[in-house]
């Protein structure tokens, strides 16, 4: 999995913003019935056993083994575009977006301004 430095800077400032600069990012890859893979951003303070572990220029991302197989060819990046709407897309050449935030470009909401798609960072459990 890669992270633009653009979307690192900004998940620095949504953590900091949230006060979880300890935490992490999870990142979760569900297929869908359509072949695709929809992707979701979530705040964790703790990794569990099965996790993977990735640290990008400070920020810590968790992917669980589920998630790890459907990731690894993943860009995740932060756009702003000419619609005003700005967040984080996931981007995976090797499967179709199935709607949320994939290759077809829909934003994770994940602080600064939301975007489209159904990814969200919200607390994690």
């Amino acid at each position: 999995m890669e992270v633009t430095t653009l979307a690192v800077e900004k998940l620095k400032e949504v953590m900091e913003e949230q006060g979880e600069e300890q935490g992490a990012l999870r990142v979760i890859a569900m297929p869908s019935e359509s072949g695709g893979v929809q992707y979701m951003l979530t705040m964790e303070k703790e990794s569990q056993a099965d996790d993977t572990t990735l640290e990008v220029e400070g920020v810590k991302f968790l992917m669980d083994s589920d998630s790890a197989p459907f990731l690894e060819e993943a860009t995740i990046d932060y756009v702003e575009n000419l619609g005003g709407q700005v967040g984080f897309v996931i981007n995976n050449p090797m499967y179709a977006s199935a709607g949320g935030c994939g290759s077809g470009g829909g934003g994770c909401g994940c602080g600064s301004g939301g975007g489209g798609g159904g990814c969200g960072c919200g607390s994690g459990h």
